[in-house]
C-alpha cells in the first residue's frame, strides 16, 4: 500500500466515487467541515468514522488505513498489535476476528490525556467498560463520566463522542456491530 497520508486516501477514493464532502459527510453522519479537515490532514480520525465513510464510499476499510489482520479466534496480550490511525496519539489493538456473519467487532483503546473524538453518529450499537482512567461519553448532548469498571452502552446512531479530560492516559474496551474491520484484499 502507498506511504500517502489518510487525508490523500479519503480525498482520493472520494472523487474516484464522484461524490462531495457533503454527501460523504451526510453517509457517514459527519460534518462536511470536519470531512475536509480529515482529508487535508489537519484533524485525526477514529476507526468508527473511517469505517462510515469506507462504508459511502464503497472501499474496503483497510483501503483508507493500514490495521492488522486477526484470522485466529484468539487473541493474546503478548502478541497483539498496537496500531494508531494516521499516526495520531490514541492507540488501538485488535481483539476480534473476521469470519462470515460476523457482528460483533471489539478493540482496546489507549486513550491519552486530552484526546477528544469527532462528534459522530454511525450505524449499530456501542458498549465501552472503562479498564483504566477516566472518560466521558457524550450522547445527544447529555455527559457520561465513567471511570474504572463503569460501562456505556448505546445506539451508535445517536450522535456521540469520546473524550479524555482527566489527567492520565485511560484504556477502554470497546465493542461495537459496525464493521470496524474489513479484512478484504484491496482487489476485489
Amino acid at each position: 500500500m502507498s506511504a500517502d497520508r489518510i487525508g490523500e486516501r479519503l480525498r482520493r477514493y472520494r472523487r474516484a466515487a464522484g461524490k462531495t464532502l457533503n454527501q460523504v459527510a451526510a453517509d457517514a453522519g459527519l460534518t462536511a467541515s470536519f470531512l475536509s479537515q480529515a482529508e487535508r490532514n489537519l484533524t485525526g480520525v477514529s476507526i468508527s468514522s473511517l469505517a462510515s465513510i469506507a462504508k459511502s464510499l464503497n472501499v474496503p476499510l483497510n483501503a483508507l488505513f493500514d490495521q492488522p489482520e486477526q484470522a485466529q479466534p484468539d487473541s493474546h496480550v503478548d502478541q497483539r498489535v498496537r496500531y494508531t490511525v494516521g499516526g495520531q496519539l490514541l492507540a488501538y489493538e485488535r481483539l476480534s476476528s473476521s469470519f462470515p456473519g460476523n457482528s460483533i467487532n471489539a478493540v482496546k483503546m489507549n486513550i491519552p490525556v486530552g484526546y477528544e473524538s469527532e462528534l459522530i453518529a454511525h450505524e449499530g450499537v456501542e458498549f465501552s467498560y472503562v479498564l483504566a482512567g477516566q472518560i466521558v461519553y457524550t450522547i445527544e448532548g447529555r455527559e457520561y463520566p465513567l471511570g474504572p469498571g463503569d460501562s456505556v452502552h448505546f445506539d451508535a446512531g445517536k450522535l456521540h463522542r469520546l473524550a479524555n479530560a482527566a489527567d492520565a492516559p485511560a484504556e477502554v474496551l470497546t465493542m461495537t456491530t459496525m464493521a470496524l474491520f474489513d479484512d478484504r484484499p484491496l482487489n476485489e
